[in-house]
């Protein structure tokens, strides 16, 4: 799978752009700061994703002074021409489109334009709260199991009644309706472990490669699971909380109170991980899910990397270009760059242009 052609009207801070993709690998997106490069980017994970990832309301893409933004992105799968289209409206509304077709929800959209994108933000999965560390392993999930969207959502949309129920009941003993909830329960929380537990598996077999060749077999990494609730007797563990629950006024375990526990060489990368070993964990993390992902698929997705060069040494930048040898790949960076590799993207005040050159200089 690859990239063939981008086009934007009023996204960011582009007024309109019709690129044209030549190169199945690497593609070096360059320019000074402030100028589009990352704004590239997040317009194709929209457009795979459904979603931004760096802000939460994708009307905040739509260029200053419009009403609304699109995107198009062409691509080419299995040797077919496919196209991905987004209508974003400051009304926060979204309208997609596969090969032209109306997409009516995110689980129709997913599965199509496989892409898998790391940027500096990503460090904060595994320094920050448990919640970034779920809404990391559940988006992977997701990708690969459009359904797992709808366990999540359900799950989540009851989890937030029973909590209304515990706070209302104001010390009263509600434990025929915290039963209830339970039994609605269950079956959500039993598809949601096992799809975690299933990736976590997958995941360590791959990162543990990668990292080793990232970190010039320096160093080991893991990636833990750790579970609020065990995945036998989910009914039995549910009961037994109930006397806490309404202690506490909380729903006290289950998904959404797991976590996921990242370890460099034994320690917990959260307390004792550099910066430059965070960016390399979390690289190493990404382009595993892009493994797992496309051996899912059956197609090599798309690799998004924004800034990834910073905080990396000489050596580790080379073990990572030799990591992502056979994908396509779009890497922003300022300036030049000492890669001798790549097609250049120039991108200078919201124009991109394709330098049909191979990029050589300094950083």
């Amino acid at each position: 799978m690859h990239i063939t052609k981008i086009k934007l009207i009023r996204f960011r801070n582009y007024e309109t752009l019709d690129l044209q993709i030549k190169d199945p690998g690497l593609n070096i997106i360059y320019g000074k700061n402030a100028q589009g490069k990352t704004n590239l980017l997040e317009a194709v994970h929209i457009c795979a994703n459904g979603k931004s990832f760096r802000v939460r309301s994708d009307s905040k893409t739509i260029k200053e002074g419009s009403d609304k933004a699109y995107i198009s992105v062409e691509y080419s799968k299995s040797g077919r021409k496919n196209t991905a289209e987004v209508l974003i409206g400051r009304d926060r509304r979204k309208s997609f489109k596969q090969n032209g077709i109306p997409v009516q929800t995110m689980k129709e959209m997913l599965g199509h334009l496989l892409v898998v994108v790391f940027s500096p933000e990503d460090i904060k999965t595994a320094k920050e709260s448990p919640g970034l560390r779920r809404a990391f392993l559940d988006g992977e999930i997701s990708k690969i199991r459009p359904s797992y969207v709808d366990a999540l959502k359900k799950y989540g949309a009851i989890i937030a009644q029973k909590n209304a129920a515990i706070r209302k009941s104001r010390g009263k003993d509600v434990s025929e309706i915290l039963r209830a909830f339970n039994v609605q329960l269950k079956e959500y929380i039993r598809v949601i472990l096992k799809n975690r537990r299933v990736y976590m598996e997958k995941l360590n077999e791959y990162v543990q490669k990668t990292h080793s060749v990232i970190s010039g077999g320096k160093e080991k990494i893991e990636a833990a699971y750790r579970q609020t609730i065990r995945e036998d007797d989910i009914e039995g563990q549910l009961e037994a909380l109930i006397e806490r629950e309404q202690r506490e006024f909380s729903c006290v375990a289950g998904p959404h109170r797991d976590d996921v526990e990242f370890m460099i060489n034994g320690r917990a990368a959260q307390e004792y991980a550099s910066q430059g070993q965070l960016r390399t964990m979390m690289l190493s993390l990404k382009i595993a899910c892009l493994h797992i992902l496309g051996d899912s698929a059956g197609h090599k997705p798309v690799l998004l990397l924004d800034d990834v060069f910073s905080e990396l040494d000489a050596d580790r930048k080379a073990s990572l270009l030799k990591s992502i040898a056979g994908l396509q790949t779009f890497i922003t960076t300022t300036g030049g760059t000492e890669l001798t590799q790549g097609t250049g993207i120039r991108v200078t005040a919201g124009q991109a242009k394709v330098t049909n050159k191979k990029i050589k200089g300094k950083s």
